[in-house]
Formats: C-alpha cells, sequence, structure tokens
C-alpha cells in the first residue's frame, strides 16, 4: 500500500486498522498507526478513534489522551465515539470518578451529543461501581432528553435492581421496556428469573419463562438454563432440575461444568453421595474435566459425612488429573480432620501444603486455629498465631477472638487478655460468642479479676465505637468527584426524574 502511488485513500488504511482490532492485536494497531504518522500515510477522525480503541484496549489510557490532543493539534473535531471510548476506557480501568468528571464537563459544555452508547457507557459504569441510585437517574435523564434507551440500557439498569434485591422495579421496568415496544433478550431476563428463583418466587418464574419462549421467541441460554438447574436443586426440586438438563439436551443447548455442578451440590447436600458421584461419571463421559469447584463440592460433602479417608482419596485424584487445589480445598480439608478431633493431623497436613508452596490465607490459619482451640490444643495454637505474621498475613477480627475463646476456655486468662488488649488496639472488637463466653464464666465462677477487666474492654470499646461511628449520608453527594456536579447538571429544577 505504501508503494502505491498514489496513495490509497485514508478509508483504506483504516479497514486494515479495524482488521487488525478484530484479531485483537491492539499492540500491532497502534503501531501501525504510529507508522502511518510518520510516513505521512492520510488519516482522520477515525483513524484516530481506532487508535484511542486499541490503547484502551492496551490499558494505555495516558497515550489515549494523548491521541485527543492530536486529534486537536491536526485541526480534527473529536465525535461522539471518541469520547465514548475514552470514557468506556477509564471505566475498564476502575477510573469511575475521572470518568464521571470527563462526561460532566463534555455535557457542561456543550462539547458533544451523548448518544445511547455513551449514555449507555456511563449507567453500566455507574452500576458496576455502586452508583445505581445515579444509573436509574440518568436513564430517566437520557429519555427525557430524547435519547430513546434501547434493549442493552434496560438490561444493564434491570441487572442492578436484581442485584440489590429490588425485584419488583425490576419487573416493572420489564414490563415498561415491552410497553414502548424495546424487546428484551436473554440477558434482560436471566437476572430476574435468578433473583425470583432466590426469594422462591417459582409461579412468576413460570409466568417469565412462557414469555421469553412463547412471546418472545427467545430461547434460554445456557446461562439461563443453569440458574434454573441450580435455583431447582437448591430448593429440593431435583426431578424438575433433572427434567430441564433433559430438555437442555434435546434443544442442543448442551449442559457445562457448572449445571452438573449444581446438581451434584444438591445431592451432596441431602447426603446422596452415590447420586453424586453418578453425576461426576457423567460429567467424565461428556468428555468433560472437572475442575477444583467440582471437587470441593464433593470434598465438603464427604467431610461433613465424617470420611475423611475419601475426601483424602478425591483429594490426591486432583493432582493426578492436573488440577492445582485451592485455598478453599485445603481449607475443607482441614475443618474435617478437626471436626473428627485430629488436630495433630491437621497441623501436620498444614506443615504439608505450606511446604508444598501452596497458597494459604487468613482463613485456613482461622480454620487449624479453631480446631485447635476446641481439641485443647492451646499452645500449639498459640505457635500457630504467631506464625500468621511472619508469613505475611495479618490477623484480622475473627482470628483474634478465636485464640481469645481458646484461651479462655482453657483457664489461661492472662494470655486471652493481652490478645483481648492486642485486638482493640488493631482497631478491632469482641464478637457475640467471645462476649457471651465472658458473661458465662462471669457467672459460673468466681469474679476472676482478669476476666472482670476483660468484659469492661468489651463494654468500653463497644460504647467508644457507637460514640464515633460516621454516619455517611445516603444522598447524592456520597458518589465520589463529579458525582455532585453531574447532578447539578442535568437535575431538573421542576420535577424529580428518579421519582418518574
Amino acid at each position: 500500500m505504501l508503494k502505491t502511488r498514489p496513495l490509497p485513500y485514508d478509508f483504506h488504511f483504516n479497514q486494515l486498522l479495524t482488521a487488525l482490532v478484530r484479531m485483537k492485536h491492539y499492540n500491532v494497531a497502534v503501531s501501525f498507526f504510529t507508522d502511518m504518522c510518520t510516513l505521512s500515510v492520510p488519516i482522520d477522525i477515525i483513524t484516530f478513534n481506532i487508535a484511542i480503541n486499541c490503547c484502551c484496549h492496551s490499558n494505555r489510557l495516558d497515550y489515549a489522551f494523548s491521541l485527543l490532543a492530536g486529534i486537536f493539534k491536526r485541526g480534527f473535531v473529536p465525535d461522539v465515539f471518541t469520547y465514548t471510548t475514552l470514557i468506556r476506557g477509564l471505566l475498564s480501568q476502575d477510573k469511575s470518578a475521572e470518568a464521571r468528571i470527563l462526561f460532566t464537563n463534555l455535557v457542561k459544555y456543550k462539547e458533544f451529543q451523548p448518544n445511547v452508547v455513551t449514555y449507555s457507557t456511563m449507567i453500566n459504569g455507574l452500576c458496576k461501581t455502586g452508583h445505581a441510585d445515579m444509573a436509574l437517574w440518568l436513564f430517566r435523564f437520557m429519555e427525557k432528553s430524547g435519547c430513546k434507551p434501547n434493549t442493552v440500557t434496560y438490561s444493564t439498569i434491570i441487572d442492578s435492581l436484581c442485584k440489590r434485591g429490588l425485584v419488583d422495579d425490576a419487573l416493572n421496568l420489564h414490563s415498561e421496556m415491552i410497553e414502548k415496544g424495546i424487546l428484551p433478550n436473554g440477558c434482560t431476563y436471566s437476572p430476574i428469573i435468578q433473583v425470583l428463583c432466590n426469594v422462591n418466587r417459582w409461579g412468576e418464574v413460570d409466568r417469565l419463562l412462557k414469555q421469553m419462549i412463547d412471546d418472545m421467541k427467545i430461547s434460554p441460554d445456557i446461562h439461563t438454563f443453569t440458574i434454573l438447574v441450580d435455583a431447582y436443586s437448591k430448593s429440593g426440586k431435583l426431578d424438575d432440575a433433572k427434567r430441564l438438563i433433559e430438555i437442555m439436551n434435546e434443544r442442543g443447548k448442551y449442559p457445562d461444568i457448572v449445571t452438573y455442578s449444581s446438581l451434584m451440590q444438591a445431592y451432596c447436600s441431602r447426603g446422596e453421595m452415590d447420586e453424586a458421584l453418578a453425576v461426576l461419571n457423567t460429567i467424565r463421559s461428556k468428555k468433560m474435566t472437572p475442575n477444583c469447584y467440582t471437587y470441593n463440592i464433593l470434598l465438603d460433602a464427604y467431610c461433613r459425612e465424617l470420611k475423611l479417608d475419601t475426601a483424602m482419596d478425591l483429594y490426591r485424584n486432583m493432582a493426578c488429573e492436573g488440577l492445582e487445589p485451592t485455598v478453599e480445598t485445603h481449607s475443607i480439608l482441614l475443618h474435617g480432620l478437626c471436626r473428627l478431633g485430629k488436630s495433630v493431623e491437621a497441623l501436620a497436613f498444614f506443615y504439608k501444603i505450606q511446604g508444598q508452596g501452596h497458597k494459604l490465607d487468613i482463613v485456613i490459619y482461622r480454620t487449624l486455629l479453631d480446631g485447635l482451640c476446641k481439641n485443647q490444643y492451646v499452645d500449639k495454637a498459640l505457635s500457630l498465631f504467631h506464625l500468621t505474621r511472619c508469613n505475611g498475613l495479618i490477623p484480622d477480627r475473627d482470628t483474634y477472638n478465636i485464640i481469645i475463646r481458646g484461651c479462655l476456655r482453657n483457664k489461661r486468662y492472662s494470655e486471652a487478655c493481652k490478645f483481648m488488649d492486642k485486638m482493640v488496639d488493631c482497631g478491632f472488637l469482641a464478637d457475640a460468642f467471645t462476649t457471651s463466653l465472658l458473661q458465662h464464666l462471669l457467672l459460673s465462677e468466681v469474679q476472676d479479676p482478669i476476666l472482670l477487666a476483660m468484659h469492661q474492654k468489651c463494654l468500653h470499646s463497644g460504647n467508644h465505637e457507637e460514640n464515633h461511628r460516621v454516619h455517611i449520608p445516603e444522598d447524592i453527594n456520597s458518589g465520589g468527584p463529579g458525582f455532585t456536579a453531574l447532578y447539578g447538571i442535568f437535575k431538573p429544577k421542576e420535577d424529580n426524574l428518579c421519582e418518574s
């Protein structure tokens, strides 16, 4: 192309750039754009927009904004795609405050007219960063400003409402979009179905499914089917769950590892381990590889059934299948060993996995500390507690409370008091179990001065926290930089869009 005389139009170079983007070779595309600038190849605003998009995908926001300056330098005018891409890039890098400021200033100074993609991008970012109320407000303003929301916009708001448990509001918005002629898709229905299943509103689940399949002609995808299988399984409706899997196979929506794991979880919760293992065999027969989550379900069930030998056999099978046990895997096994009173074996297992370089978190330490304390191995528990900081972990409130209760139960009151002081110094409080144990000891034994002092510390620290707690008002000013400005620009003077 460079050897052709005259040079091809910028349109042809843009096509080449677009092809690179579709193949996700973003760094190559940026390098190609740089060469085009150096070699004086004709470029236009579309070329810049493609390059900015590549920079955002490559996490090079600094370069993306320098290209924005290059647009002005060359005499071009950034368009709505330019700014929408930059806003999306900021949001993808968890820079929601900067995205809100940019969006606010652009609208305030009338630099561009946001379109449905811009609004949807901003609304999605607000929802993901916990500003769902502002997202809903912007959604209503969007309609009033003459920009018609599309299926993506509605689905984003509906998903946000469902995650907050506002299922009736989500259903109302779903009905509203249909009334306005905006057709929902699978992404619209899935979160509503999930939250309805969570609150056991099965009649409405059936109604929505009928509407989805019969009226809207939308075939549920694997995600929707899996939601239903999981919900039916957790509610003990195993026959319905199995029937759904049959329907999936009939429709060519073949269940995946997540779907089968939900069914396996249901069998395990009922103690039907033979059926759970049959599901595992089905997974293998379908040429799928069980993952750690699948194994953890079985391990947890066998540990609850106190069948540690079987659990350990499964654990060894994981290594044979090339699976790396997770933190949860080891926590389940340690908890199982401690429940059987095998605290010494649990400690040995802990040191073994530590020596093998497996990841250990504070939850594993808590599990083992709790087991050691309950089985009266307080000295070993104290040694393990001191190892947490040596291994770069900071004891949290639960960890402190476990070790304090262990000392109290074994009448090691002085040590319990020292740990209480350390816990309070770290800004933590005694939990309800520790406080209750202290009260029980004070009532059942001679008034020990150390116990009395500890109890007073519990009461004092609790009152201190209540008196100094910061109450953050749930108003529009709590959204961070740019949030108040955005609301101030858009908020109508005569009516309240949030209420509409």
